[in-house]
């Protein structure tokens, strides 16, 4: 390994950016990134400091899909032909674990696995000539990443298909319309705007925040009834601790709540 492909930073307190750093290979996932990301992922977790994650790629470009020029073969067992899927898919589900908002930053193409990256984020901030594409079966590959399993969820199964099956791409507009991008931001900017949107969240309450991201999490897996069951147990947790206590003393005073005094508190 050399050079290190992921870097963290701490542009604003209670903010964390994760950089993925090949601007040569447009950013392109190999087995370095993933190696690199998932502890990375799992440090910001554990940093009770950060409050907010933003995930980016640099050079201009979000993420052009997996290096093709690299195998994704590892070891002699049946899954080691896709072996580096395998570690890729524990990433992502740790990046959609997270307990704290995650936003994607998009410049550039988000391709194949980069967009399953953008996916996996709770809110996509891209720039208007950014670029969305699932290429895979152009490659003679099917989609990895969870990518069939979010646009299908995302653009229902009619839609999906004839992005998937074409290896089709998405312009930023297009993606914001269909509700796959929750930000246009002007060229340039996309970073820039999601470190201004994740720094507001870091000042805000860490624990309703935390439960309103498994509330919007449960929507797409529970039926109505099973979903109120957990608004219920959330809104019960959240009313004993200390960001209701603050909403509801900044709402009787007249004042802006400041949940600075709270943050202390264990997520």
């Amino acid at each position: 390994m050399g050079e290190r492909v992921v870097l963290v930073d701490r542009p604003e307190p209670g903010v964390a950016v994760i950089t993925l750093n090949r601007p040569a290979a447009r950013n392109a996932v190999g087995w370095q990134t993933w190696e690199e990301l998932g502890p990375a992922v799992a440090g910001v977790a554990a940093d009770d400091s950060c409050r907010a994650v933003v995930l980016t790629g640099s050079g201009g470009s979000f993420c052009a899909g997996g290096d093709v020029k690299s195998s994704p073969s590892r070891g002699t067992g049946i899954g080691a032909p896709a072996a580096r899927l395998l570690v890729g898919q524990r990433v992502l589900e740790d990046l959609l674990r997270l307990p704290k908002p995650v936003l994607a930053a998009v410049e550039g193409p988000a391709m194949g696995i980069g967009w399953s990256l953008a996916l996996a984020c709770d809110v996509v901030v891209a720039a208007r000539d950014a670029v969305f594409g699932a290429p895979f079966v152009l490659r003679g590959l099917v989609p990895d990443g969870g990518a069939a399993w979010f646009l299908t969820r995302a653009l229902g199964r009619q839609r999906a298909s004839a992005l998937l099956l074409t290896g089709g791409r998405m312009t930023a507009a297009e993606a914001a319309a269909a509700g796959l991008v929750g930000q246009l931001a002007e060229p340039g900017a996309a970073l820039a705007d999601a470190v201004a949107m994740a720094a507001a969240m870091a000042r805000g309450p860490a624990e309703a925040l935390r439960l309103t991201k498994g509330m919007v999490r449960a929507a797409h897996d529970l039926p109505l009834e099973r979903f109120l069951e957990v608004e219920w147990l959330s809104a019960t947790l959240d009313i004993t601790g200390p960001d209701a206590a603050e909403g509801r003393a900044s709402f009787v005073e007249k004042r802006e709540p400041d949940f600075s005094a709270v943050r202390d508190s264990p997520l």
